[in-house]
């Protein structure tokens, strides 16, 4: 029998965890994690979430200016379900949420898929510029350069002219049309991108980077806030960036969850700018709990609760709608 994926996910997780522990020593890191107070111990291990609150806000805005509003609960069941497939890589997985959104409101496919690439275009772009922020004003205009380009770059790949353009292309070759499923596909890639086009207009563009900034800077304050209790030299700029180079090397790596690369990347910055491994290890790890598996773990008790209820609840919710 198969095992859940997610299961297999767990299961390194916890033999990479376990692997730390065992090379960087369990007794330094219990040491730290005591001289925590506990009410920062507590805003720490709840920022994962609280961040995911601004996030949703982007969610619910992006629907509402796409002309596909939807009641905040509703909303928010969807968004929340979306959750449980944060680990995917690159976050793909969150694309289902385009299913549900046709499934239990009858919205176009393109909706949902649109707004999630343009969610992890923003957070790219937005961690650039907080990442151009912690390491100075030297990097800054490179890396608000490279964000830019690439705004730029996705707003002329999404260009109606572009897209007659590729519409033309896919529509000469044969092979695309005579296979149903793969023509169908193309189309829908190109309705998406149309929706990700309304997206980059300046008004939702500034309200997704600007939501995107906050919850990188709101997490760096609190990992500098960690280190600051464990008495590491670690500043809030350096903080910034060990956060955003630690969700960056994820994302790169093209790994679920990043796992691994994620991890190495905020220790290995972290040491290098005066932590001990400890420090490091224990901050790195408090994040990754908050920002990865408490949402993980909210996303997958919302599936299972709207596993249990019965098609015609979830068609009067449509109804209300």
């Amino acid at each position: 029998m198969q095992q859940p994926r997610w299961l297999l996910a767990a299961v390194a997780a916890v033999a990479l965890y376990s692997f730390l522990l065992l090379v960087f020593g369990i007794r330094g890191l219990w040491a730290d994690l005591l001289q925590l107070p506990a009410g920062l111990l507590l805003l720490a291990l709840s920022i994962g979430l609280i961040g995911q609150l601004a996030l949703f806000a982007r969610w619910h805005w992006s629907l509402q200016w796409l002309k596909q509003p939807l009641p905040w609960r509703s909303s928010a069941s969807i968004f929340t379900s979306g959750l449980a497939l944060m680990a995917t890589p690159g976050r793909s997985g969150e694309a289902m949420r385009a299913l549900w959104l046709k499934q239990r409101h009858g919205m176009p496919a393109q909706v949902g898929i649109g707004i999630t690439l343009n969610e992890r275009l923003s957070d790219l772009s937005s961690a650039l510029l907080v990442l151009g922020w912690g390491l100075g004003l030297a990097s800054a205009p490179l890396l608000a350069l490279g964000g830019g380009s690439l705004l730029a770059g996705a707003a002329v790949v999404t260009h109606p002219l572009a897209l007659r353009r590729l519409e033309a292309w896919l529509t000469q070759r044969r092979w695309i049309q005579q296979q149903r499923r793969l023509h169908r596909l193309s189309q829908g890639a190109l309705l998406s991108l149309q929706q990700v086009r309304q997206l980059m207009r300046p008004a939702p563009l500034l309200v997704a980077t600007a939501c995107g900034c906050l919850v990188w800077l709101i997490e760096a304050s609190v990992m500098h806030g960690l280190f600051e209790a464990m008495e590491a030299p670690i500043s809030l700029q350096q903080a910034a960036v060990i956060r955003t180079a630690m969700a960056l090397g994820g994302v790169l790596s093209l790994l679920p969850a990043g796992l691994g690369t994620s991890e190495a990347t905020a220790i290995g910055i972290a040491m290098a700018y005066g932590a001990s491994s400890d420090q490091a290890l224990l901050a790195t790890l408090i994040i990754r709990i908050s920002t990865l598996m408490l949402p993980c773990g909210l996303g997958w008790l919302s599936l299972r609760w709207q596993s249990v209820q019965t098609p015609s609840s979830l068609r009067r919710e449509a109804a209300d709608d």
